[in-house]
């Protein structure tokens, strides 16, 4: 761990009023430790929350000395328990959280009980305890946790947050995740006079949830990634941080393509999960092939959902589209940047999202772009300028978009150069930044006083 010297706090005035408050110098956020609660896989490169994190926090990092705390997603308890990556001028933390996801909320019930049992073992085991005292100690731990997570169909152990959001000595806490365990690392921050934020990356329905109602006025910050459809009790008190793109990364002059198959592609780069729409572009390709339009369709992303792959896998064979589906799982950014560069067109047929990264990606890559017209993804995309919005689940509809720009070449290429100017003069990663520093600003001086210095 990096032993470097933090530096001392100072107080600030308390009675600055938030909407003083324009942003940060750089180093002005010096010395202070933020954690984030995250559904993070460091392993894997796919995924909008990972990819907005990872930007963001470089972009932080390289202007002020901070340290971020980062869950990360594991399958179970390790024996490297925190990996500490220097970034910058500051470092992240990355504190393994293990996560469990079933299917049924009664059918698995005893598949979670021997999860938390196994993982409180191991951890007790890790941390030096004899077995008689582990397994004492685990057995309580399944009769405490209970209530807390056997009900859930998948269970989140970020007790080891909880354990570090004091002993690190935690300046802000930032909730990107309104799961139910988030709530205890709240009530935490609270008691320990911690500042927390809510920020959120799905649709704002979310704020509309009868348990994330009662987090709101506890919360010293509101955020989320579009204003869309934002609930009447929230507008007005949040802040819209939006996303952003490297377009010096998502370059078109950047990418090294390999040698296509020659067909029109269609390029949908998202996880493997339920909401995410890849059904329907198959259904949508079905109805293109019966048409007689060439194309191939590219999936990439991590499988978060194996029946779900192996549904669209059945699904591909039983249509006949055998020659025409790819399944490229996850890629890393320079191959998730050449895939872009290859495609024809991408498309998001998503049931719910927050701004929708990957459109900006694809536009940025001066690719056109269809997507279903769900939560923010209206913000994300200039309709019949860089791309076609298309009502959601209208699969017929998503198929006639595709079809017009798979067989109009002409119209790609005007739409993808309009797609690139669009997301260079509006979604900026110096944008984004500024808008985070002066988000984490307001809520330090709305709750907490305490403000480091450089040294």
């Amino acid at each position: 761990m990096d032993s470097r010297p933090m530096a001392k706090p100072i107080l600030l005035n308390e009675q600055v009023p938030s909407e003083e408050v324009y942003g940060a110098r750089p180093g002005e956020l010096d010395g202070l430790t933020i954690m984030r609660y995250a559904p993070v896989n460091r392993e894997r490169s796919s995924g909008g929350i990972d990819r907005y994190l990872r930007c963001l926090d470089h972009g932080l990092l390289q202007r002020h000395r901070l340290t971020i705390l980062q869950m990360r997603l594991v399958n179970q308890v390790g024996t490297d328990q925190i990996e500490t990556e220097q970034v910058g001028m500051g470092r992240i933390l990355w504190i393994p959280v293990p996560i469990l996801r079933t299917k049924s909320r009664f059918v698995d019930l005893p598949k979670r009980v021997r999860y938390v049992y196994d993982q409180t073992l191991r951890r007790r085991r890790l941390e030096g305890e004899e077995m008689p005292e582990a397994i004492f100690g685990a057995m309580m731990g399944v009769m405490f946790q209970k209530v807390r997570h056997l009900p859930h169909k998948y269970i989140i152990l970020s007790d080891s947050l909880s354990r570090r959001l004091l002993s690190q000595e935690v300046n802000l806490l930032t909730v990107h995740w309104l799961t139910y365990d988030a709530q205890t690392l709240m009530m935490q921050a609270k008691r320990a006079g911690i500042p927390f934020t809510l920020i959120h990356h799905f649709d704002n329905e979310w704020f509309s949830q009868p348990q994330v109602r009662k987090w709101l006025p506890l919360a010293a910050g509101i955020g989320s990634v579009s204003g869309k459809g934002m609930p009447d009790h929230v507008r007005g008190r949040y802040t819209n941080l939006s996303d952003a793109v490297d377009t010096e990364f998502f370059a078109p002059y950047q990418a090294s393509p390999q040698d296509g198959t020659g067909r029109p592609s269609i390029l949908l780069p998202a996880r493997i999960d339920k909401g995410k729409g890849h059904k329907d572009l198959l259904q949508a390709a079905r109805i293109l092939a019966a048409r007689n339009i060439d194309f191939q369709v590219c999936f990439a992303g991590a499988v978060d959902s194996e029946p779900l792959h192996q549904d669209l896998r059945e699904y591909t064979a039983a249509a006949g589209l055998g020659d025409r589906v790819v399944f490229l799982g996850d890629l890393a950014a320079q191959e998730m940047r050449d895939c872009y560069a290859l495609s024809s067109l991408v498309v998001l047929p998503s049931y719910w999202e927050g701004l929708g990264r990957v459109l900006l990606e694809a536009q940025a890559m001066q690719k056109p772009v269809v997507a279903y017209d769900s939560g923010g993804v209206g913000e994300a995309v200039l309709p019949n300028e860089t791309g076609f919005l298309v009502k959601t689940g209208d699969v017929e509809a998503l198929a006639d978009r595709i079809g017009a720009l798979l067989t109009d070449k002409a119209k790609r290429y005007r739409l993808g150069e309009r797609g690139r100017q669009f997301v260079v003069e509006k979604f900026s990663l110096s944008a984004l930044i500024e808008r985070h520093e002066t988000f984490y600003l307001r809520a330090l001086r709305r709750r907490n006083p305490r403000y480091y210095e450089g040294s």
